[in-house]
């Protein structure tokens, strides 16, 4: 197959690459045209009319990492369903049968309500990530396209290959690297993640499948706390850690002084290090006839983390 992928010098464009190269002839569709192992060409936007026949288009191009800074909104909007549309358009045109828009769970919710994330919630995004994927998801979802697939991905927390998927992520990695203490002991606080790894075989396994085109969410299988979260990189680190049980409150506490001072631990870290975001990938799996992810949940932390240290 002929497969074209949008933003493949990005973090899961490459790494798809690693996944596809040899059973597939690899396109780019990027800002720059530097060349990558294993793909054939890569174009620019400009050269968007020059692309030959595709099979399938992967769109990855656009920002995934929040942001409470409304002055970059205008850029998520602009990357995110700006460059969603045109590259959208262009596939309609063309003779390519699949389509896969690679979303974000935060586009569906800033917050999860019940015990897991599913398709079906009425999305309720809360910032500039979680809005402009909305809208690129609502203009792709309703265009009328007849003999082709269209589908809409919504991954958890991207990690693996020198990535740990966030901020709030990093600097837990730089507590346990520093054998600074976790101070949310007494919180919940569990989050699914998806392995880069995962991510790309449920992508090797929907080009190859004739499946209802729709929303699906992808996830590592099960869930980890942060308190277990921090004790997966100290082992895989090798540094001893501490977590520390502190009251909610006298936390809470804390956040408010440090957002005072404009320390990194501020509110809006305590807000998200605070609640749970579990996602519930069933969907998916049922779809594809998957039993289980490839990569366990706790061997693609260990693994994102010791490419992260190098």
């Amino acid at each position: 197959m002929n497969i074209l992928i949008t933003g493949i010098h990005g973090h899961v464009g490459l790494n798809l690459v690693r996944a596809l190269k040899g059973e597939h002839k690899i396109y780019g569709l990027d800002l720059v045209h530097a060349e990558i192992d294993g793909v054939t060409r890569v174009y620019t936007c400009a050269e968007i009319m020059d692309i030959p026949h595709m099979d399938v288009v992967i769109h990855l191009a656009g920002k995934f990492v929040e942001t409470n800074d409304l002055s970059h909104a205008l850029e998520y909007f602009e990357e995110n369903a700006g460059l969603a549309r045109q590259t959208f358009k262009w596939f309609v045109q063309s003779s390519a049968k699949t389509f896969i828009f690679l979303s974000s769970v935060k586009a569906a919710a800033d917050h999860v309500q019940g015990l897991a994330l599913t398709e079906d919630v009425e999305p309720k995004p809360f910032g500039a990530l979680g809005e402009s994927k909305l809208l690129a998801e609502k203009y792709i979802l309703e265009q009328y396209v007849v003999d082709k697939k269209v589908y809409v991905l919504r991954p958890s927390i991207i990690i693996g290959y020198g990535s740990l998927g966030n901020k709030n992520m990093s600097m837990l990695y730089r507590w346990v690297k520093n054998g600074y203490p976790f101070p949310l002991g007494k919180f919940h606080c569990c989050r699914s993640f998806t392995s880069v790894d995962n991510l790309a075989f449920i992508l090797k396994r929907i080009i190859k499948a004739n499946i209802p085109s729709g929303i699906y969410n992808v996830a590592d299988d099960g869930s980890l706390t942060l308190s277990e979260v921090f004790e997966i990189m100290g082992a895989a680190l090798g540094k001893k850690v501490f977590i520390w049980n502190f009251s909610k409150s006298f936390v809470k506490l804390a956040s408010k002084i440090s957002t005072r001072f404009n320390d990194y631990f501020d509110d809006y870290q305590y807000q998200k290090l605070s609640t749970d975001f579990v996602v519930n990938n069933e969907k998916i799996k049922k779809a594809l006839a998957i039993e289980k992810m490839p990569v366990s949940i706790v061997d693609g932390l260990t693994k994102s983390v010791l490419e992260y240290k190098e």
